[in-house]
C-alpha cells in the first residue's frame, strides 16, 4: 500500500505539468475539475491512475487523489534595504543689493491759482424764538374728583415744552397724574394740558400745569 501511494504522488507530480490541459480541454472532460480547480483522481496499487469525475468514489483496490491546476501562491520576499539618502545640493550666491540711487531735486513752488467766484446766497433759515416766557395755570382738584387743567400761550406764540406739578407736598401722596401732553392747533403746539385725581386728600389739592411759550419770526 506504501509503495501504491508512493507511486501515485509520482503521476501526481507528472500530472501537475498537464494541468493547463485539462483547463483548456472539452465540457466533458472539465467534468474532472472541481469548481475550486482541483482535478479528481484514482490510483491503483501498480500505480496507475485514471481520472474521475467529482464526486465519484474510487474502486476498493485504488485510492482517492486530487491536485491542484495552480500552484498556492508564495510567501512575499522580505522588504529591499533603503537606498542611502543623496547629497544636498549647494545653495547658491546671495546676488548684492544695488547702489541707491541720488536724490532727486525739489521741484519750485507753482503760482497761486485765482479766486473762485463768489456761491449763490443759501435759503433763509427757519424763524428764531423771542421773547420766551412761562404760562402757567392752577386749579383746585377736589376730594374724589378729576380735573383737567390746561396752560395756553398768547395768540401768535407757540409753545416749546410744557409740564405739571402739585405745589403742596401733602398733595403728592393722593393727587394722581391721568395724563399729560401738548395743547396743538393743527399741527403746531400752542399750550399744555393735564389730568388729575384726587384719591382722597381733603378737602382739596392744587394741580399747577404750564407751558414754555415764545414769538416765532
Amino acid at each position: 500500500m506504501r509503495r501504491a501511494v508512493s507511486a501515485a504522488a509520482a503521476a501526481a507530480v507528472v500530472l501537475v505539468a498537464m494541468s493547463a490541459d485539462f483547463a483548456s480541454a472539452t465540457g466533458g472532460e472539465q467534468s474532472y475539475i472541481a469548481a475550486d480547480g482541483t482535478i479528481q483522481g484514482c490510483v491503483n496499487s501498480s500505480g496507475h491512475l485514471r481520472l474521475v469525475e467529482v464526486g465519484s468514489a474510487c474502486r476498493s483496490h485504488e485510492q482517492s487523489v486530487t491536485w491542484a491546476q495552480t500552484g498556492q501562491e508564495g510567501p512575499a520576499g522580505p522588504k529591499g534595504d533603503t537606498g542611502p539618502k543623496g547629497d544636498t545640493g549647494a545653495k547658491g550666491d546671495t546676488g548684492t543689493q544695488g547702489p541707491a540711487g541720488p536724490a532727486g531735486q525739489q521741484g519750485d513752488t507753482g503760482p497761486q491759482g485765482p479766486a473762485g467766484p463768489t456761491g449763490s446766497q443759501g435759503p433763509a433759515g427757519a424763524p428764531g424764538l423771542a421773547g420766551v416766557h412761562v404760562v402757567t395755570v392752577s386749579k383746585n382738584v377736589a376730594v374724589l374728583d378729576v380735573v383737567d387743567v390746561a396752560a395756553t400761550c398768547p395768540d401768535g406764540e407757540i409753545a416749546t415744552g410744557g409740564g405739571w406739578y402739585l405745589p403742596s407736598s401733602d398733595a403728592q401722596s393722593y393727587g394722581s397724574e391721568l395724563h399729560s401732553n401738548p395743547i396743538l392747533s393743527g399741527t403746531t403746539p400752542v399750550g399744555w394740558t393735564a389730568g388729575f385725581l384726587n384719591g382722597g386728600y381733603e378737602p382739596y389739592y392744587t394741580a399747577s400745569v404750564y407751558a414754555i411759550c415764545a414769538k416765532t419770526g
